[in-house]
């Protein structure tokens, strides 16, 4: 009796098929990589580590000029309400940094609208992870906020 040649037997196709099957697994993998290239990771460490000093100082400022502040999102709106009437430029802007994709972040201008609220039009209702980072125009101070969106109730700013 002839045994059937090895193309004719099922075993080594098995076999075959198991490193077969990890390289297209790595080259889809790869594919991936490439498409969704991660934003987090900065070229320039030197000038990131000495430009986060200048970023504390503005938030030691809001401190020490006792600025305290409340943001609500309702729909394409966004209305910040400070606790205490300061002294305040006309326009405030709102930066709005997503956690993961950079090219999601984008930056809104906030008009006075009363003695201690600001409002501003997004052009995008935001959703999922985001940072608010609030400044004046001559970028003398700031507060920050981590917010989870939708959220039902104001979140408030932090120095």
């Amino acid at each position: 009796m002839m045994s059937k040649p090895w193309y004719k037997q099922v075993w080594p196709w098995i076999l075959i098929s198991l490193p077969v099957f990890s390289v297209l697994k790595a080259v889809h993998t790869v594919y991936i990589m490439n498409q969704q290239s991660p934003d987090l990771v900065v070229d320039d460490y030197y000038a990131e580590g000495k430009a986060i000093n200048q970023n504390l100082s503005l938030y030691r400022e809001a401190a020490a000029r006792n600025l305290h502040a409340k943001v609500l999102l309702a729909g394409n709106k966004a209305i910040l309400t400070f606790d205490t009437n300061s002294i305040l430029d006309e326009d405030l802007t709102l930066d709005f940094v997503h956690n993961t994709l950079a090219a999601q972040d984008f930056k809104v201008i906030a008009h006075r609208s009363g003695e201690s609220m600001y409002v501003a039009e997004l052009p995008v209702t935001p959703t999922g992870r985001w940072n608010l980072v609030v400044h004046d125009n001559a970028n003398q101070w700031k507060l920050r906020a981590s917010l989870s969106l939708p959220a039902i109730d104001a979140i408030k700013l932090t120095y």
